[in-house]
């Protein structure tokens, strides 16, 4: 898997994170996934090879086996090493083969900031091209009081140069390189 569609919440640049992003720009960072639902544990014995399907926006149908699992965290290998910030499933055990809907976006922190530096960790950090970016134009309304959704009726995107605005975005990425530890760092 060499390009990839990552979701990204101006909250993760606001928190100093990370800087803007810009299109045609090379950046370094981990992938985090997102279970939409638990990932069943993949049946196929004939099938022992990861899969990346994009589906929609920055969701992604996989079959991945679990390459690492602690109390608070795990890893996929779906072609490319990913994250879960939280306690896995119980059927996520190192070798396990899953599969299932997923969210991917950029790690917020969780990883180069405390994972990364655990004993035993994997090098989760990717080089990444970014070749566009889009932020989210849907019209927020009120769901329940004083709670706001984007409309799922009105719901798109359009290209920017970069995140300078503030929103939702999706980055389309080129996988340069990696996967490598990060370089340490802290949050101001």
């Amino acid at each position: 898997m060499a390009d990839v569609i990552v979701g990204l919440d101006d909250w993760i640049i606001q928190d100093g994170n990370y800087g803007d992003f810009a299109q045609a720009t090379n950046a370094s960072f981990a992938l985090e996934f997102y279970p939409v639902v638990p990932l069943p544990k993949y049946g196929r014995r004939d099938h022992r090879a990861p899969s990346f399907t994009h589906i929609l926006e920055n969701s992604y149908e996989i079959v991945a086996q679990v390459a690492h699992a602690l109390d608070d965290w795990w890893v996929l290998d779906a072609g490319v090493l990913m994250y879960c910030d939280g306690e896995p499933p119980e059927n996520a055990r190192p070798g396990t083969w899953l599969g299932g809907l997923v969210f991917i976006g950029i790690d917020p922190f969780p990883y180069f900031e405390n994972h990364a530096h655990e004993p035993g960790a994997l090098a989760l950090v990717y080089d990444w091209k970014i070749e566009k970016i889009e932020i989210e134009t849907g019209p927020f309304i009120e769901t329940k009081p004083k709670h706001f959704e984007r409309d799922p009726e009105k719901r798109g995107w359009k290209e920017v140069a970069g995140t300078e605005e503030g929103g939702s975005f999706l980055l389309h990425c080129k996988r340069l390189g990696g996967p490598r530890l990060p370089q340490s760092r802290r949050r101001p």
